[in-house]
């Protein structure tokens, strides 16, 4: 998704306390990187202090890699808003409930929970995350896993051609 579209199903104002939970745990997913079973698998025990701030320790359910995200704001948000009660939502449930939200939000793409992982690595790498640190917190055992989610946006591009102009800026002349 577009940082627009996050921004979107984040404010959308939703009467639906399942759709409302489906977004949740989407953008939840939009700022961790988690799977969606990884999410569900998470109890209070795999969030731990370290350095002064909460951070996510788990394995990947489906290959058994280790993996840690800190939790930033948005994510602490969310936790915050479902202490009081954690349950079951199966999967296809949850996706058509964020499909409906995604259409109300006018996002016409086609929408999963999986697009929350890929939203997060696209975003991480956007904003100048080392793959090798994105491909770590998704879990991934190789990183040519994590190099599918590799967009290089123009903003992306100009970004980075920019920051490598002002370091040699100066240093070569013609």
């Amino acid at each position: 998704l577009t940082e627009d579209e996050i921004q979107a199903l984040s404010t959308i104002s939703l009467d639906n306390p399942n759709f409302a939970l489906a977004r949740d745990l989407f953008l939840f997913g939009c700022w961790t990187g988690i799977s969606f079973t990884d999410i569900k698998n998470l109890t209070t025990d795999n969030i731990v202090e370290m350095n002064g701030a909460s951070w996510i320790v788990s394995k990947r359910q489906k290959t058994g890699v280790p993996f840690q995200i800190k939790l930033m704001d948005i994510p602490m948000q969310i936790i915050r808003r479902y202490e009081p009660f954690r349950r079951d939502k199966r999967l296809d449930m949850v996706n058509k409930r964020i499909k409906a939200v995604a259409k109300k939000c006018g996002i016409e793409k086609p929408v999963s929970f999986h697009l929350s992982r890929h939203s997060f690595a696209v975003l991480a790498l956007n904003y100048g995350m080392p793959i090798e640190s994105v491909s770590k917190i998704l879990g991934h055992t190789n990183i040519t896993t994590t190099q599918i989610y590799a967009k290089v946006t123009n903003a992306k591009l100009e970004n980075d051609i920019s920051a490598f102009e002002s370091k040699i800026s100066g240093r070569f002349v013609l």
